[in-house]
């Protein structure tokens, strides 16, 4: 990552440098720090922490009244625009920040909702496991590329002991739309099927599932 340094002289005389640092540091952060907290208080906070952003004109109409406030008063008009701008900037971040670790939250929650062993979905569901063996195919017929070679990972050498290889777009891709199918299906049969597929890897497995195995990854 490349960094630009840049150098400044100060050759504003001592009187002037001493204003300008009062004004900073008696107004203009003071100003700041005020109009943090209230959008911090207000009454749409949650509504913008869901959707990830808040109305950046809200900062500019919250400013106003403190512009008469006899603490912030006095400011030149691009001081007020500055700290407009720098808590639009902050809570932008902010709430982009909190939408990102709440979509990877709400996901994990949802894993876990749908993760189960075979014994635990052929009970839950009432059905034998060449039953629901059965539906997958019928799945990843539906949602996988027509072409098996598609979802084939590339070959590759034999990787070193521990090392792990990136999951195929293809395959991502898979498992994004059996996401989506679970979402947005209520049959029990078609979610119990995609659960399956997702805990195997998008795909079909013929061999009787390890207990202590299928333990861990709950852990």
């Amino acid at each position: 990552m490349s960094q630009i340094t840049i150098q400044c002289r100060l050759v504003a005389s001592e009187s002037t440098r001493q204003q300008l640092w009062q004004l900073m540091a008696e107004k203009n952060t003071p100003l700041i720090n005020e109009l943090l907290s209230q959008i911090g208080k207000h009454s749409k906070f949650e509504t913008w922490r869901q959707k990830g952003k808040h109305s950046t004109g809200i900062v500019k109409e919250l400013c106003e009244p403190l512009k008469t406030d006899p603490r912030f008063m006095g400011q030149p008009a691009r001081f007020y625009t500055s700290a407009i701008t720098s808590v639009n900037y902050t809570y932008k971040s902010w709430f982009a920040l909190m939408k990102r670790f709440q979509s990877q939250l709400d996901g994990k929650l949802r894993w876990l909702e749908m993760l189960n062993s075979d014994k635990e979905l052929v009970e839950v569901y009432g059905i034998s496991l060449d039953e629901l063996r059965s539906k997958s195919a019928e799945i990843l017929a539906q949602l996988a590329p027509q072409n098996p070679a598609e979802i084939q990972p590339a070959k590759v050498k034999k990787a070193k002991k521990g090392k792990k290889f990136p999951t195929s777009d293809n395959e991502r891709t898979l498992s994004k739309n059996l996401f989506d199918a679970y979402s947005n299906t209520e049959d029990n049969l078609t979610r119990c099927a995609i659960s399956y597929l997702l805990k195997n890897g998008c795909k079909i497995n013929y061999k009787e599932e390890n207990p202590e195995k299928f333990a861990q990854r709950r852990l």
